[in-house]
């Protein structure tokens, strides 16, 4: 494999990464819950942050699919306006406790689809642009993306299902 196909799977694995950790679960986790036993699921609705997350997470869906190889959305202007517009609205419902590492969350996402934008859609350039990659890297930024999945999971969750992922 040449550097410039290192690079671009470096790139894509981490714009994939921190947009699917960053954003409350994986593609991988709304895909598998449909081979998993039926489970029994809290009869409550969503909470409004819960509910947040989940949109904010389906909104990454096409973006998460085209970072790992898939193909690009449709639209990609109304793609990423939608990211952001869930993203907002994730942190205008987020509690207290979380809501600094929702910021963030936010903010590390939007610094990936400016240069996703910024780059036609070239997901590598995340990976070419060593002071992106240096603040994504960063403890804070990492800390954050990892207590508001933590966070995510440990509220949003009914028998130990994401809610809303299923």
């Amino acid at each position: 494999m040449g550097s410039v196909s290192r690079v671009g799977a470096a790139a894509m694995a981490a714009m994939g990464t921190w947009l699917l950790v960053a954003c409350g679960g994986s593609v991988a986790d709304a895909d598998t819950n449909s081979t998993r036993p039926e489970v029994t699921r809290d009869a409550s609705p969503p909470s409004p942050f819960c509910a947040a997350a989940r949109a904010n997470a389906e909104a990454l869906r096409p973006l998460n699919a085209m970072a790992t190889g898939g193909p690009q959305p449709g639209s990609l202007a109304s793609t990423v306006n939608e990211v952001r517009r869930t993203g907002a609205e994730l942190l205008r419902v987020a509690p207290d406790e979380i809501r600094p590492d929702v910021e963030r969350t936010v903010q590390a996402v939007n610094l990936q689809l400016d240069a996703l934008v910024a780059n036609g859609g070239d997901a590598t350039a995340v990976a070419r642009d060593p002071d992106l990659v240096a603040r994504l890297s960063s403890p804070e930024l990492v800390g954050a993306g990892d207590r508001y999945r933590d966070y995510v999971n440990r509220t949003c969750t009914a028998s130990g299902v994401p809610r809303g992922t299923g």
